[in-house]
């Protein structure tokens, strides 16, 4: 079916058309035993070869799938929190090594679902942290109150907004994350510490790329009183901007970063994002 569809849908309206495909929800993965996650049974994308440039294997991850009870309320139980984010793990790091095996990207479509809580963010953050170690990109569910009857919102509402209009701020906030949406190279590894607001990276540099790394950091929810930056070699050797790269920090919420030495051209460069605190200043 899969497989049709690309062929006889997708390749005639517009062959640079991406499909997104995922698994089936059950018997795929099954709320037993901690929860179990079965690898797809997809031999290639379908109708097309491993390391396709216009598939994306896609796929759903809420702790809820795991049994009932732990959405007794509506909401992840606060106290599960644990097994939200082991659950969350396995479920990431299994597509991903899906993904890996097909050579395509992985993104995740639907996650959160969950009402303006505390428990909400640590969903939210259990599994936004299990995508970043998987460089696995994600888009919550959902942005506005539509009534969804096919989760347990009921009458609440599980977007970014409450009835009057306002921000959920504590589930924006968790969602506003840094993270590289463009990198001057290959991106290996990014991970962001809530509690001391450090963010971590690590590309490959490419210097015979124009365009450079841009890095998104929400000022208002995490960086009130600024930040810096700092860049290093896999050696340890701390880059010199102007010498060694560029910084552009004129857009509110984004700074960008072009490696111009050649010298770290196929080189590793680390990331390092630091709040600057209060009496720093």
């Amino acid at each position: 079916m899969y497989a049709r569809a690309f062929n006889e849908a997708y390749q005639p309206a517009n062959p640079s058309k991406i499909m997104f495909f995922e698994p089936t929800q059950f018997p795929d993965t099954i709320g037993l035993l901690g929860g179990l996650v079965i690898n797809t049974g997809f031999s290639a994308p379908p109708g097309a070869q491993d390391n396709s440039t216009v598939h994306v294997l896609n796929d759903h991850s809420y702790c809820c799938q795991l049994s009932p009870d732990i959405c007794a309320t509506g909401e992840p139980d606060p106290s599960k929190t644990d097994v939200c984010k082991q659950w969350h793990i396995k479920r990431v790091s299994s597509r991903s090594n899906d993904a890996d095996r097909y050579g395509i990207p992985l993104f995740f479509s639907e996650f959160g679902a969950c009402l303006n809580s505390t428990a909400c963010v640590q969903e939210i953050t259990s599994f936004v942290e299990a995508c970043d170690e998987h460089l696995a990109g994600w888009a919550y569910w959902q942005l506005k109150n539509f009534a969804d009857l096919t989760t347990s919102a009921g009458t609440g509402s599980e977007g970014f907004y409450n009835f009057d209009g306002t921000l959920q701020d504590g589930k924006v906030k968790a969602l506003t994350r840094p993270y590289l949406p463009a990198t001057q190279g290959t991106l290996q590894a990014m991970k962001f510490y809530d509690a001391t607001l450090d963010f971590h990276a690590r590309f490959v540099a490419n210097t015979t790329i124009a365009q450079p790394s841009v890095l998104y950091l929400n000022e208002n929810y995490w960086y009130p009183n600024g930040y810096t930056i700092q860049l290093s070699s896999s050696t340890g050797r701390i880059l010199a901007q102007g010498t060694d790269f560029t910084l552009n920090l004129t857009q509110s919420n984004y700074a960008t970063v072009q490696i111009t030495n050649t010298m770290y051209n196929n080189k590793a460069i680390n990331v390092l994002v630091a709040a600057i605190q209060p009496d720093d200043e």
